[in-house]
C-alpha cells in the first residue's frame, strides 16, 4: 500500500464512509472497496438482524481489503445507548446519556461506554458515532433530548470526557457530536435545515464547552452539525462551513483529529444543497470524512465522482484531499489492529456477566422520581396494579422486542399488563382500559415518547382520574412530556430510556426493593402548562 501511487479516485474514496443494503458483502460493496478504495462502512439495522451474519460480514469486508492491498476499513455504527442503538438482542446496551446524566457520575459514564465499547470491539467495530455531547438547553428539541447528558455545560463536558475515554480504553474510536452544538434548536436536521442565532461568544460560553474541553484532550474525531449559525456563517451549515471547520476547529482551537460529517442523506444537506455538491463543499470546508449513508452503493459513488471532478476542475486543491487522507491513515494506524482484522469470533463470548451488573447498577442509580405527591410509592402489592404500555415498542428490527420485556418484568401478580396499539390511545382503547380499572386500583402508564405527548394519553389520564387517584406516569424517553400531563397525575418517574436493564430496575424501584437516587439533569417544564386548544398537536 503506497499512497503516492494511488489514483485521485482512490485518495478520495478513502475519505468516504458508506452504507449498503443486506447482510452480506454485495458485488457493489466489493467494488467500492477494491476499485475506489472506500475508507469505511456504517452498519444500520438492515445489516444487523443476525449477529452471526454481522460477525461474518465484518470479517469478509476486512478480508477483501487485506487481499487487495487496501487499508483496513472503518467499521462504524450509531450505538449511543438508550433509545439510539442498532444492536439490541446480541449485546448489553447502556441506558443512554440522560440517565447517566441523572447519576452525576463520571464513573458511570466511563463504565457504560467501556462495556459497550468492549462488545463492539469483539464484534469487529472500530468506530462508534458516540457520545453525543450536545447540551440539552432547549426542552423542545425534537432530535437530541435524552441523547444528551443534560443541560449543564460543565457536566456534559465531564461526562463526555469519561465516555470518550471508556470507548477508547475498549479499543473503539469515539466520535463526539454534533459540533458546534445541536442542543438549542426546535427543528430536526434529518427533516429540515435548523438555525441557531448565536454569537461565537455565546457558543463558546455554552454549546462549545464540551468540544473545547475535549477536542485536544482525548477526542480524536468530531462529527459536524447540519445547522446554520447565521451570525457566523449566513450561507452554509457548520458541515459545509470553512469558518467552523477551518477558522475555528483547525486554526483557533488547533484541533488535529478527524472531522467527520453527519449523514449527507439528511434533508439539511440533501434537500438544500444536494449530496454531491454538499460533499464538495464539506471537503472544501475542511471535512476529512464524508458520511454518505445511502441505501445503495451506486448512489454514493456519485458523491465520490463529484469530489473528483472538483479536484480535476481546480475547484478543490489536491493538497486538501491529501491532507485529509494523511490524517485518516494516521488514525487508522492508531485505532485499527491489523493483526486481528479477520479473526473468527464465537458470538457467545460477546456478552460477559459483569456487563449486566454494570448496566443494572447505572440504570438503578439514574432512574429519577420527579415527584410522588400521591404517596403511592413504594407500591402496595395488596392492590391491583394496572400497567399500561404501548405495543409500538415492538419494532424488533430496530430496538428489539420491548413489549416482550415489559411482559416478562411485570408478569407476576398483582401486576396486570395491557397495551395500546400505537403512540396515541384511541377512544375505543381508552374506554376499554377505563372499564377494567376499579376504585382503589393503582395505574402505571409506561409512555415511550421521543417528542411530544399525544393527546389520547391526556384523555386517558383524565378518564382514569375519575376512578383512582393512584396514577403513576413513567416517561421511558422524553422527560418533558410532563408539559402535557394533567395535574391530576401525582407521581412522575423518568427513566430517559427503555432498555431491558432500565425496565427491570424500574420494577424494583416501584416495588421498593431499591431506593430512587437519580437527580434530573434537566429542568422540567411546568406540569400541564401546554394547551392543546392553542396548538395544532
Amino acid at each position: 500500500m503506497v499512497v503516492k501511487d494511488w489514483t485521485l479516485k482512490e485518495k478520495i474514496g478513502q475519505m468516504f464512509i458508506i452504507a449498503f443494503g443486506g447482510e452480506e458483502v454485495t458485488a457493489e460493496l466489493e467494488k467500492a472497496i477494491v476499485d475506489w478504495n472506500v475508507g469505511g462502512v456504517i452498519l444500520f439495522q438492515r445489516n444487523l438482524r443476525d449477529i452471526n451474519k454481522v460477525i461474518t460480514l465484518i470479517r469478509d469486508i476486512q478480508q477483501i481489503a487485506v487481499n487487495n492491498n487496501r487499508p483496513p476499513l472503518w467499521i462504524s455504527i450509531d450505538q449511543e445507548g438508550g433509545g439510539i442503538a442498532y444492536l439490541w438482542d446480541s449485546m448489553v446496551v447502556s441506558p443512554g446519556n440522560m440517565l447517566i446524566g441523572a447519576t452525576k457520575s463520571e464513573k458511570n459514564a466511563y463504565d457504560a461506554s467501556f462495556v459497550m465499547g468492549q462488545q463492539l470491539k469483539k464484534i469487529g467495530f472500530n468506530m462508534n458515532f458516540a457520545p453525543d455531547i450536545d447540551i440539552n438547553n432547549n426542552p423542545n428539541n425534537p432530535v437530541i433530548g435524552a441523547r444528551s447528558f443534560g443541560e449543564s455545560p460543565v457536566e456534559v463536558s465531564q461526562l463526555g470526557k469519561a465516555s470518550i475515554q471508556g470507548y477508547h480504553d475498549a479499543g473503539v474510536l469515539a466520535v463526539g457530536k454534533h459540533f458546534p452544538g445541536h442542543g438549542d434548536t426546535e427543528f430536526d436536521s434529518h427533516l429540515s435545515l435548523p438555525m441557531v442565532d448565536k454569537t461565537l461568544e455565546q457558543l463558546e460560553s455554552f454549546e462549545l464547552v464540551p468540544f473545547m474541553d475535549n477536542m485536544n484532550n482525548n477526542m480524536d474525531a468530531i462529527m459536524t452539525a447540519h445547522i446554520v449559525y447565521p451570525q457566523l456563517d449566513s450561507e452554509f451549515p457548520a458541515t459545509l462551513s470553512s469558518y467552523f471547520l477551518q477558522t475555528l476547529l483547525r486554526e483557533k482551537y488547533e484541533y488535529d483529529g478527524l472531522i467527520i460529517t453527519d449523514s449527507m442523506e439528511m434533508d439539511a444537506i440533501a434537500k438544500y444543497f444536494g449530496r454531491e455538491e454538499g460533499s464538495v463543499k464539506a471537503v472544501q470546508a475542511g471535512a476529512d470524512i464524508i458520511l454518505a449513508c445511502g441505501r445503495d452503493v451506486a448512489s454514493q459513488y456519485s458523491m465520490v465522482e463529484a469530489v473528483e471532478r472538483a479536484v480535476v476542475n481546480g475547484v478543490l486543491p489536491l493538497s486538501t484531499v491529501e491532507a485529509a487522507v494523511h490524517r485518516i491513515l494516521n488514525k487508522k494506524k492508531q485505532w485499527i489492529d491489523d493483526e486481528n482484522l479477520t479473526d473468527s469470533l464465537n458470538p457467545t463470548t460477546i456478552v460477559e456477566e459483569q456487563y449486566h451488573e454494570v448496566v443494572n447498577r447505572i440504570a438503578a442509580e439514574g432512574i429519577t422520581l420527579q415527584f410522588n405527591r400521591s404517596n403511592v410509592l413504594p407500591l402496595d402489592r395488596t392492590k391491583t396494579i394496572k400497567v399500561i404500555g404501548q405495543s409500538s415498542y415492538n419494532d424488533i428490527s430496530y430496538m428489539g422486542d420491548r413489549k416482550a420485556i415489559v411482559d416478562v418484568v411485570f408478569a407476576e401478580e398483582p401486576y396486570e399488563v395491557t397495551y395500546i396499539s400505537g403512540e396515541n390511545p384511541t377512544l375505543i382503547e381508552i374506554a376499554e382500559i377505563v372499564t377494567t380499572v376499579q376504585q382503589g386500583d393503582v395505574v402505571v402508564l409506561l409512555i415511550n415518547e421521543r417528542r411530544e405527548l399525544q393527546r389520547g394519553w391526556v384523555e386517558l389520564v383524565d378518564r382514569l382520574s375519575a376512578k383512582t387517584e393512584s396514577i403513576i406516569v413513567v416517561s421511558l424517553w422524553n422527560p418533558q412530556i410532563i408539559e402535557r400531563l394533567p395535574k391530576t397525575v401525582g407521581t412522575y418517574i423518568t427513566t430517559f430510556s427503555y432498555t431491558d436493564h432500565t425496565i427491570h430496575q424500574l420494577k424494583k424501584l416501584l416495588d421498593g426493593q431499591l431506593t430512587f437516587q437519580g437527580k434530573s439533569p434537566v429542568k422540567l417544564l411546568e406540569q400541564g402548562s401546554f394547551s392543546y386548544e392553542n396548538s395544532n398537536s
